[in-house]
């Protein structure tokens, strides 16, 4: 389980570090966009995956209840899917980025 948490804080750190780069750079070509949105979502779903087993291994195994924060991280997702329009995308990438910077604290301090 100590490389499912690992993983888990690596994958976050990555995440962390791939959102700025969108809301920071303008790209020209829409290859380089494409690319960009590809690499994103692949770390969003390795995100929720290892955030999800971090989260059934720290409350059924180790009985933290911080878990429950992990729950919220993952489920932020999909809430800022339903409520984000292109005018207030970069408010909610700062919001996201805030949620991921919750759940690598969270896992630091629990784990």
């Amino acid at each position: 389980m100590y490389i499912v948490l690992l993983s888990a804080i690596v994958v976050n750190i990555l995440s962390i570090i791939m959102l700025p780069i969108g809301l920071f750079y303008d790209f020209k070509q829409p290859k380089y966009k494409a690319v960009y949105g590809y690499l994103i979502a692949g770390c969003m779903l390795l995100y929720i995956l290892m955030l999800g087993m971090a989260l059934i291994y720290g409350l059924f195994v180790k009985h933290y209840l911080f878990s429950l924060i992990l729950f919220l991280c993952i489920i932020s997702h999909f809430i800022i899917g339903k409520l984000v329009t292109y005018e207030t995308l970069k408010k909610y990438t700062i919001l996201q980025v805030v949620c991921y910077i919750v759940s690598l604290i969270t896992l630091l301090l629990n784990f």
